[in-house]
């Protein structure tokens, strides 16, 4: 957990094989993993990527921001960053003080990863870095009854 100049910070940053939110909750197969394997390269996988952000109560009603990038060892970028923004109200329930979790998942189709390597999935919250999630991508014999992937 790494607390920003906003105090917002990831409860769960992770990713895994299919992920969707329904009613504020993160429903999630296979998830939790930090080794992709591929017989060969370049290579493509699909998965999703995963993310629990609390919001405390100072910071309902303002706007907020989020960004995830994927790079490799030397910091380069695989693809383009994924995005967005929010804002979170006060439910009418709450008491003061009660802090909100805001969970997050988005696909991630077609990433090609160009060799085997080390990795890192980079999540900034408002602009400041707030988690890093390493992985390894690794090459492993051709196996006909084993598809490539996690």
């Amino acid at each position: 957990m790494t607390t920003l100049g906003t105090d917002l910070h990831a409860v769960a940053f992770f990713m895994a094989d299919h992920a969707s939110v329904e009613s504020g909750k993160v429903y999630a197969n296979g998830a939790f993993f930090t080794r992709l394997r591929f017989a060969t390269f370049p290579a493509v996988s699909n998965f999703s990527v995963v993310v629990v952000i609390e919001v405390p109560w100072r910071e309902h009603h303002a706007p907020h921001s989020f960004s995830i990038r994927f790079e490799d060892a030397d910091a380069r970028p695989l693809f383009g960053d994924l995005q967005g923004e929010f804002r979170v109200g006060t439910a009418p329930n709450a008491k003061v003080g009660d802090q909100t979790l805001v969970p997050m998942a988005a696909a991630v189709t077609n990433c090609k990863f160009p060799n085997p390597g080390d990795y890192v999935a980079v999540l900034r919250i408002d602009g400041a870095e707030a988690e890093r999630l390493a992985f390894r991508v690794v090459q492993v014999p051709a196996d006909p009854g084993r598809g490539a992937g996690v």
